[in-house]
Formats: C-alpha cells, sequence, structure tokens
C-alpha cells in the first residue's frame, strides 16, 4: 500500500488533464468545458474521480424511472405533473452504497419553489407505497439549504445565516460539492459553505446508496441534474470552496457551533499563517516515520482557532485520519477518573483525607518489605501516585477483584513518602463505584460524559464507533516504516472491564469539551461539573517537594501533571499548566494563564515517552509562537 499511495501521489496535472479527456470523448454528456468536468484537475493527486452518470442513461440507479426519472441531453430530469404527483419523496438510487465520498454536481431548479436534494447514509424504505423512499440524511437545496434526517430526526441543520439565499440561485444552476467524511458532512454552493454538520449520532452515519430526491408535492416540479462526478475515500479539504472568500467572513456569517465554537485566530490576537505551520510539521513527523497520521486540536478563549487531520488512520486501507477519528487515550484516562472522584468529595460523601481502607478494607492487611506502613493509605495519596501501589495498571477480572489483587501486593514504599507511577487511579475508580454505587463507566457516563456532550469518550466504543478507531503503529524492527502495535490497553475484547487508569477511547472533540470545562473552572454552556474551588484544587501541586511526573520541573495534583517550573520539554508552557499523556503519544494539556488548550491525538507505542516527544513539543512551540502576531 505504501509503494500505492506513492505512486498515487506522482499524478501530474497531465494525468488529471488525459483523465478528463477521456471521460469526455467516451461519453456524451455536457459541452467540452462543463464546470464539473474541470474540477476534477482540482481534486487531490490521492483521490481518483468517477462518475456516477453516464450521460446517456440510467445505468447503475434505481428508483421511478417510467414515472418520474429520466435523461435528456445529458441531464437527469426529475419531474411529476399535479396529476401524478409523490405522496412520499421519492429518489432516483444509486445501485452502490457509499460511505466516505465527494460529490460534485450541479442542479438547478426548473419549475415549483420546493427544495431538492442528494440523500446518503441511509437506505431505501417504503413510503406511500413508493419503495424508492429514504431515511437517512439528505443534504437540500436550492432553498432552505440545510440538512434533514429523513423518518428518523427530522431538521439536524439549517442555514440560519442565510448563505444559501445569498449565493445560491433557486431557478438558475448551482454548482455544488458535497464532502462527507466520517460523520461530517459538508456543502458548498457557488463556492461558498452553507452547511458543515458533525452528527453527534456517528452510529446513524452509515454506508448507503446516494439519492436524488423529487421531493412530495401536489404541484407540478422539475428539477435538473448533471455533472455528478465523485471520488471515495477523499482528502479532509474542500475544492470548490472559493479560497479569495475571507474566513473571517465566513465565521461572521455561518451559524454558531455551540458545542464546538471556532473563530479566525486573528480575531484572538493570534497570527493564523503561524499556527497552519502545525500540518506541515505533523506531515514531517509521518515523512520520518513517527507517526501514521494524527489530530492536532488548539483553543484560546473558549474558541477553537486549529483543528486539523492529517496522514493515515490505518496505512493497510489506505484510510484517511478525520478529525472525527477515536483514539485509544490510555493514561489520559486518569484525570477523567481523578474529577468523577472530586464530584463525589464536592457531595460530602468522600474526604481527601479519609483512609483508602473505608471504602476498599482489604488494604487493612496490605503491607511494606519491612511489615506495615507507618500510616495509611489515604484517598489523596491515590489521586497524586504517592500511595506505595506499584506495578502493572492492567485490570485483574472486574474493577472489585482487581482492588482486592492490588491489596495482595507487596507496597513499595511508605505512603506520601515518594511520587511513583503506578495503579493509584485505578483504586480512585473503585472508591468511584463503592460509594456511588454505580458501575464507573455508567458514573462516567451520567455525571461527565453525557452532561458534556462528549458523544464518542467510551470503554466500549460501537461497531460504528470501531470503525473509527485509528490504528496504534510501532516502528518496523527490519527496516523503516511502521508496524501495527498495541498493547493490553486497547484490546476490546467481548468482556472489556472500564480501566479507570488507561480504558478509555475519545476524540480531539470531546476532550476539547472536557478541557474548556476545566479551564472554565468547571462549567460549560451552563452546565456545572464541578465548583470552581474543586478545579483549582485539581490543578495545584500536592506532591511538595517530591519529584513527580515524567518531564522536570513538573509536580502533581489531583491525577494530572501541573508544570511547576517551565523547561525543557514545558518550556513554551506558563506555569500552571495541566495535563496529562497518553502510553500511545496522546496529549492534552491547559493553560489558564494564556486561557488555552493544546490537544495532539496520535497512535504509536515503543517511540519513548510520550511526555518527552517531539511531536508535543512541536504543536506547543507553533501554538505559542502564534501568540505574537508580528511573527
Amino acid at each position: 500500500m505504501r509503494h500505492l499511495k506513492s505512486f498515487t501521489q506522482g499524478i501530474t496535472f497531465l494525468s488529471c488533464l488525459l483523465l478528463v479527456s477521456s471521460l469526455s470523448s467516451a461519453q456524451r454528456v455536457e459541452p467540452a468545458d462543463s464546470w464539473t468536468e474541470q474540477q476534477v484537475l482540482n481534486l487531490p493527486a490521492t483521490e481518483t474521480a468517477f462518475r456516477l452518470f453516464n450521460g446517456e442513461d440510467l445505468t447503475g440507479w434505481k428508483g421511478q424511472t417510467k414515472k418520474y426519472f429520466s435523461v435528456k441531453d445529458g441531464i437527469i430530469v426529475a419531474k411529476n405533473s399535479e396529476e401524478n404527483a409523490p405522496a412520499a419523496s421519492t429518489y432516483l438510487l444509486t445501485t452502490k452504497d457509499y460511505r466516505n465520498f465527494r460529490l460534485i454536481f450541479e442542479a438547478k431548479l426548473v419549475e415549483s419553489e420546493m427544495h431538492s436534494g442528494i440523500s446518503l447514509w441511509g437506505e431505501p424504505i417504503e413510503m406511500e407505497g413508493d419503495p424508492f423512499s429514504y431515511r437517512g440524511h439528505l443534504v437540500m437545496f436550492p432553498s432552505n439549504y440545510g440538512l434533514f434526517d429523513l423518518y428518523r430526526r427530522r431538521g439536524i441543520y439549517r442555514d440560519l445565516a442565510p448563505l444559501g439565499k445569498e449565493y445560491g440561485k433557486q431557478h438558475g444552476w448551482n454548482r455544488m460539492e458535497i464532502l462527507a467524511i466520517g460523520n461530517r458532512i459538508r456543502h458548498v454552493v457557488n463556492g461558498v459553505i452553507v452547511a458543515d454538520f458533525t452528527d453527534p449520532q456517528p452510529e446513524l452515519c452509515q454506508p448507503g446508496p446516494i439519492g436524488l430526491q423529487l421531493h412530495s408535492n401536489k404541484v407540478a416540479q422539475e428539477i435538473h441534474f448533471r455533472g455528478l462526478i465523485l471520488t471515495e475515500n477523499p482528502e479532509d479539504q474542500l475544492i470548490t470552496a472559493k479560497a479569495e472568500q475571507p474566513e473571517l467572513e465566513l465565521q461572521a456569517k455561518r451559524p454558531a457551533n455551540k458545542l464546538y465554537p471556532r473563530a479566525n485566530p486573528n480575531q484572538l490576537g493570534m497570527n493564523g499563517q503561524v499556527l497552519n505551520k502545525i500540518v506541515p510539521a505533523m506531515e514531517g513527523f509521518i515523512k520520518e516515520d513517527q507517526i501514521a497520521g494524527s489530530v492536532t486540536l488548539v483553543a484560546k478563549d473558549g474558541k477553537i482557532v486549529h483543528y486539523k487531520a492529517v496522514g493515515k488512520a490505518d496505512l493497510d486501507s489506505d484510510k484517511p485520519m478525520h478529525p472525527r477519528s477515536l483514539f485509544s487515550i490510555a493514561s489520559m484516562t486518569k484525570p477523567i477518573t481523578a474529577i468523577a472522584l472530586m464530584t463525589l468529595v464536592e457531595q460530602g460523601k468522600v474526604s481527601i483525607d479519609d483512609p483508602l481502607t473505608k471504602y476498599i478494607p482489604a488494604f487493612k492487611k496490605t503491607k511494606l518489605n519491612s511489615g506495615p506502613p507507618k500510616q495509611p493509605i489515604l484517598i489523596r495519596h491515590i489521586l497524586t501516585h504517592t500511595s506505595g501501589v506499584v506495578g502493572s495498571q492492567e485490570l485483574e477480572g472486574t474493577l472489585e477483584e482487581t482492588a482486592q489483587a492490588l491489596s495482595e501486593r507487596m507496597m513499595g514504599f511508605e505512603p506520601g513518602s515518594k511520587w511513583q507511577y503506578g495503579p493509584s487511579l485505578t483504586l480512585a475508580g473503585r472508591v468511584v463505584e463503592v460509594v456511588s454505587g454505580k458501575p464507573f463507566d455508567v458514573y462516567l457516563k451520567e455525571t461527565i460524559f453525557q452532561p458534556l456532550k462528549m458523544v464518542d469518550t467510551t470503554f466500549k466504543p460501537t461497531p460504528a464507533q470501531q470503525n473509527r478507531i485509528a490504528t496504534i503503529y510501532q516502528p518496523n524492527p527490519d527496516g523503516p516504516g511502521l508496524i501495527p502495535g498495541g498493547s493490553w490497553i486497547n484490546e476490546l475484547s467481548a468482556n472489556r472491564q472500564p480501566n479507570p487508569s488507561a480504558g478509555l477511547y475519545s476524540t480531539a472533540l470531546d476532550l476539547y469539551r472536557l478541557y474548556q470545562m476545566l479551564l472554565n473552572e468547571g462549567e460549560l454552556d451552563g452546565v456545572r461539573i464541578l465548583k470552581p474551588k474543586t478545579v483549582r484544587e485539581i490543578r495545584t501541586i500536592h506532591t511538595g517537594d517530591l519529584e513527580a511526573g515524567f518531564t522536570e520541573g513538573c509536580g502533581w495534583g489531583w491525577g494530572c501533571a501541573v508544570v511547576r517550573e517551565p523547561q525543557g520539554f514545558t518550556e513554551r508552557l506558563s506555569q500552571g499548566t495541566f495535563g496529562h499523556g497518553g502510553a500511545f503519544g496522546t496529549q492534552g494539556w491547559i493553560d489558564p494563564e494564556r486561557n488555552m488548550i493544546f490537544i495532539l491525538m496520535i497512535q504509536r507505542t515503543k517511540f519513548g515517552s510520550s511526555d518527552q516527544s517531539d511531536l508535543r513539543v512541536s504543536l506547543q512551540i507553533i501554538a505559542t509562537d502564534a501568540l505574537n502576531k508580528k511573527n
């Protein structure tokens, strides 16, 4: 596949031109200078274009072809009269199913004011006796621009600006691009982005036929379609959006995304051109075979100013990395476990200074080599890795069974006398279970994930989510390149138990919402998870002068590292920045002084310490350099 990729990337402008030429000469469709054919020249070199419509007949399509759909002069015509108006919207459907694709086409509303649309990610269903109706997503045009989820959730996105009304042509030819990747749909009309929707229910985004809609109506209507050029597994970039249209103008006109608010970095006193250096930096690490792909996110003052995916989520299948790809975040689970325990502290059900034996009595028998410890393990010790409980973080059965097994291990040191990374947060998870009376994963879902709308953070990814998991890679011991890696951390067995130390999968956007809540001192979108005082305690160093963490100049708060003196790998972070890394390279850091968030999502192993990676440093350097607008 690597050789194929290299060959594909070598496709030149001339080969693209030949492709267009051969299409034009072989098929009588549109004028030689048709807009859709011209767009083939703008496609990324990794994409191969082919036609959904041959320009002559409806080969490759199915639907009410004798009643509503026909071909005339190289155009697909969808038409009804008042007498035979469809009782339910009917569709001309491709005989093949599609999942991730780019569709470039032109459409024109000839008669009536009703909208039409392109359906995707669904299935044909029978409605009002018509077997060619559709259940799934619908991208609507040329009026009422937006998205509908037919026969499931109805309207799911509306162009409220409305850009479509301003830039669309109600009864003229509209030049359009639909980019459908993962669970995100973008719609460009005449060079302007009129819809950008990320579905919070990715399980509803399934492979399905592409359909051309003839709307249910009681009046005569006619819609024309032409072009219909498609690529599968496209790059995550639009090719028909006008580059000359300022992004600032688009941001001002687009309806605000309340879950993931974005801003032009220049609005926030940052240099957007400097931030743009993050992508080539990550591409450089891909070329060096350090990673297969990455997702990076930077937020400032509550707004996302950088959010990009590059490279591949899987090399063997050549699957592109997507912004909504899922990652095994490994030890980045630990701060979330600490947050869960602190919610119980706030409720007065647990005290930081309670002995662990109050909740896990088995620890009354735990010993050092020299005998019983001089002081008990306290809750504060398990939140700071100073408990003396050491060794593997792998579960041994259920959380209850694992806690029992940990109590039978020989302690490594006196509680509070030393910092040593280990399974202490696993015990914190068990305390959450005991005190709440709920399974650990259920408590996290109800208390943190659902309130914060973290739709992709889970110990047990669904089949649909598993399709979005990025593969973990490691260096090839026999030469250059990468080979699949991993460990017990990312095993998805049927009896997988929630591991409070290393078990979660998540996305960059979900982590952004969690970190923004912490940056807002416990609240996000009107939902309070923690009190401000509690968040300040989380990011306060509680390990005193003990040497703690994986980089110099750090101490430990409740479940996370805290930068005491920026230096080395943390040199570009402010004092008081807090966060955590994961075994597979993921990193998440919150800088309260700068009001910034830095998120790095990668999947690699056997490359050394995650906290000491060049990728982490590169992201933080570029993001903080962008604060100097003169750069």
